[in-house]
């Protein structure tokens, strides 16, 4: 059986700004957050060793949030790192998580960063991290990496 590598959330933002293009930092979170949501349901572990966060809007991975907060949320203000090859942390990847991570940033790669934030905001992983907190309210509550396996996995049938 072949182990799955896990990841710094910051190597693979940079890993989706190269296969996509610039972004808000709203959306990178998003997508960070759906790649470890399906990594954990199709590959049964997670990509990354650090919790997501249940933010005021949405799933944030505070590693990558602390490496672009001086970045616009909306806007698409994150660009690729000049001279990027995907292919360097590719080498680390098994093929099926190279697979999953294109089959994830193909589904909801060309959503907005508005859609995503509904999308989680909509989900049973980021409700019951934010069971508590007020609308509006600040949260840094972690989203609990089994109920968003058992949630991604019961999708997928």
């Amino acid at each position: 059986m072949t182990t799955l590598q896990k990841f710094a959330g910051t190597d693979i933002a940079q890993y989706i700004l190269a296969k996509i293009g610039r972004m808000s930092h709203l959306k990178l979170q998003k997508l960070l957050y759906y790649v470890d949501a399906w990594h954990l349901a199709c590959l049964e572990e997670p990509l990354f060793d650090e919790h997501f966060e249940a933010w005021l809007h949405g799933p944030v991975l505070r590693s990558v949030w602390n490496e672009y907060k001086g970045a616009s949320i909306l806007n698409d203000t994150i660009l690729p790192p000049e001279g990027y090859d995907p292919s360097r942390i590719e080498k680390g990847m098994t093929p099926d998580q190279v697979e999953m991570i294109s089959d994830v940033l193909a589904e909801y790669g060309d959503k907005s960063p508005y859609h995503l934030e509904c999308l989680t905001h909509s989900e049973k992983p980021w409700l019951e991290a934010r069971r508590g907190v007020a609308d509006g309210e600040a949260s840094s509550n972690p989203i609990c990496k089994e109920t968003t396996k058992r949630f991604y996995q019961s999708r997928l049938n």
